[in-house]
Formats: C-alpha cells, sequence, structure tokens
C-alpha cells in the first residue's frame, strides 16, 4: 500500500522507485500483487501513459489508504517507548 501512495504523490513508476530505492520493476510488481489481492485496477496502463493516472476506483482506494496510513503511523506511535522523566529533573521539584 505504501508503494502505491508513493507512486501517486510522485506521480510516476520512475520516481516511485527512484524514492523508494527500488527498481521499476520491483515498483510495477507490488502494484500488481497489491491489485491481484484487493480485486480491481488502481492504475491506468497503457503504452502512452507516463505518469501514474488513476482509475475511479484507485482515486477512492487512495483516499482510505491514506487514511489507513496514517492511523499504522499512529499505532507506531503508540509503541514507541515515551522518553524516560529523570526523577532529578528541576522542573519536576517543588
Amino acid at each position: 500500500m505504501n508503494t502505491f501512495l508513493v507512486a501517486v504523490r510522485t506521480g510516476s513508476l520512475p520516481a516511485t522507485a527512484g524514492f523508494l530505492n527500488v527498481s521499476q520493476t520491483c515498483i510495477s510488481s507490488r502494484l500488481q500483487t497489491l491489485e491481484n489481492n484487493i480485486g480491481f485496477t488502481l492504475i491506468q496502463r497503457g503504452r502512452h501513459i507516463r505518469s501514474v493516472v488513476l482509475t475511479e476506483k484507485g482515486r477512492r482506494f487512495f483516499a482510505l489508504s491514506s487514511k489507513i496510513m496514517a492511523l499504522l503511523y499512529e499505532i507506531d506511535d503508540i509503541r514507541m517507548p515515551l522518553p524516560r522523566q529523570d526523577s532529578h529533573n528541576s522542573s519536576d521539584k517543588t
């Protein structure tokens, strides 16, 4: 899903590959796997299409997947240990 979001935001598969530091073939494979898993096409493909063009379902999926990823980042924030408060901190003294 992250690859899809990056592809939409960068606007091209070569730019996505560069951003994620993987081959363009890897990007295409990841997107195809995602489409196979969800059961519909996200990106229009064709010889003369040079940028990422979303299908109608792709636009809807982009909106939902953006929300999902934001929630996953929030969950990661919860998992991260909070910085330990030093009991000798001067601001804690009364």
